[in-house]
């Protein structure tokens, strides 16, 4: 008994000198998920978009920028070297509300690279969302289980990457959170292991830290 309690003071410890991180102008934070892998997921409500920056055991990994109904309108990752954005007037991918009312929701839209080799160059994003009767009770709140396909073809030379993910969402769409998954990016194939397993919000004790409470060393 002693022994837990040295190593949970520890961890205690550790946890409560996590940094906070920074909260973009103009945006609210509502949300942090901790989850597997010393992944968390900070969420912000930036007017009519929301903002989802996910650090692994401190280190900015990616961000995502969503619409608002969560369909997916700009990315980028490692330290901007990667980085797209939607055309704009392209349809929107598959949405939240439409997949939580029916089960089902597709969609493709047109996204064009930011950064690197690609840079200016389009893709074709396609994606599947689904949700059953599936769910599963999270920090006090009732989330449903669903399944989410994206796959990306480069329009200049066909390469694709597909990701496959398990979903959760909240019945009323007001936060949705992209889980594990299994990634085909241009041939190399990786598991992401990301399933959430606390929420904190605001005044709560990990609300708005970089370091997750799960899977770090």
């Amino acid at each position: 008994m002693k022994r837990l309690l040295i190593a949970l003071s520890c961890c205690l410890a550790s946890f409560a000198h996590a940094e906070t991180a920074p909260v973009p102008d103009g945006c609210d934070a509502f949300a942090t998920v901790h989850r597997d892998s010393c992944i968390v997921s900070l969420y912000f409500q930036c007017d009519r978009r929301v903002q989802v920056a996910s650090y692994q055991d401190g280190r900015l990994e990616d961000t995502h920028v969503f619409g608002p109904d969560w369909e997916l309108i700009g990315y980028w990752a490692e330290a901007g070297q990667m980085a797209v954005k939607a055309v704009k007037d392209t349809k929107p991918e598959a949405n939240l509300g439409e997949a939580l009312a029916t089960g089902q929701s597709t969609g493709e839209r047109v996204l064009e690279f930011q950064t690197g080799v690609l840079k200016g160059e389009q893709a074709a994003l396609s994606s599947d969302m689904k949700f059953g009767g599936e769910q599963i009770e999270l920090s006090g709140h009732s989330l449903r289980v669903g399944t989410l396909s994206r796959r990306i073809t480069v329009l200049k030379n066909g390469v694709a990457s597909q990701y496959d993910f398990t979903v959760y969402a909240t019945p009323d769409a007001s936060l949705f959170i992209e889980g594990s998954a299994e990634v085909d990016q241009f041939g190399r194939k990786t598991q992401l292991a990301w399933t959430p397993r606390r929420i904190a919000w605001p005044d709560e004790a990990g609300f708005g830290v970089t370091v997750s409470e799960f899977g770090c060393d």
